[in-house]
């Protein structure tokens, strides 16, 4: 695994488990169309109370040219994480599969996650649990190329003990390398990794109200008594920060390093 150079021309730190191709709309719509007829089928046979991995292996028995399981490897430096794709038909089109009682964000984010890890365009959604069957596009406008070109504000940002240039630096360079647009969850465990792994970490601080102490709270520190946040907001920042000082200002914490990813922008903030 490692940084690899894909069929488009860009290098990327994915390794993908088998040869993907890059569908267009039109092809990957003729595709899902052909998919969703065993899908429809499938439910009607099996009815709505299966796990989804019932439902996949069904459907990956049923038809040719389907893959289940397509592994995706990210990485950076030592680190690297995995992640498997549902089903991926005709070697482009992703489908991941579901068997909850609705669709909500985080599901397309996960869908959106393999699209840009992967280089793929289109994807759909699809929840066997309802009546009917629930299914979405789901579709990655933004290119590698673009993803990497971002601009840095850390106008705000304050070099602290267990976070200082170093650190900051090597934040812009996983950027740099992976993209913007990913799961929060694959930054902040790289992060995580990255300060000394979550026992080194992770660790409890006290919270303080109407000046006594109220309970302990379970936080990613980098020192003592500062911790860190990353978050991937391209809205409501404003509204988080205020809930971070609000945070900062009941606990024994001297200060919060809050690193948000958006589309378009690094920033470092550092509360005191």
């Amino acid at each position: 695994m490692g940084r690899q150079k894909n069929e488009w021309g860009n290098k990327m730190p994915v390794s993908v488990s088998t040869e993907l191709v890059r569908l267009s709309q039109s092809e990957f719509a003729e595709v899902a169309y052909g998919v969703m007829a065993e899908v429809f089928a499938l439910h009607h046979e099996l009815g709505r109370l299966f796990d989804e991995k019932v439902y996949k292996t069904a459907l990956t028995a049923r038809m040719e040219n389907i893959q289940s399981e397509v592994r995706i490897d990210v990485s950076f430096r030592d680190f690297c994480k995995s992640y498997f794709m549902d089903v991926v038909a005709s070697s482009g089109a992703v489908f991941e599969l579901k068997a909850v009682s609705a669709l909500h964000a985080w599901h397309r984010s996960q869908l959106l996650n393999y699209l840009l890890l992967a280089e793929l365009r289109h994807g759909k959604l699809v929840n066997l649990r309802p009546k009917k069957v629930e299914h979405e596009f789901v579709n990655a406008t933004q290119t590698y190329a673009e993803r990497i070109e971002f601009g840095i504000d850390d106008s705000r940002w304050q070099a602290t003990d267990g976070f200082g240039s170093a650190e900051k630096s090597l934040v812009e360079e996983m950027l740099r390398d992976w993209g913007t647009g990913l799961e929060r969850a694959l930054y902040e465990e790289a992060l995580i990794h990255f300060s000394g792994g979550t026992e080194q970490v992770l660790g409890e601080i006290g919270v303080v109200l109407d000046q006594a102490p109220l309970a302990k709270q379970t936080i990613a520190l980098c020192a003592p008594r500062i911790a860190f946040r990353l978050t991937t907001f391209e809205n409501d920042a404003n509204g988080y920060r205020k809930n971070l000082i609000r945070f900062l200002n009941r606990t024994e914490l001297d200060a919060f390093h809050w690193i948000n990813i958006s589309r378009n922008r690094l920033t470092f903030e550092t509360l005191k």
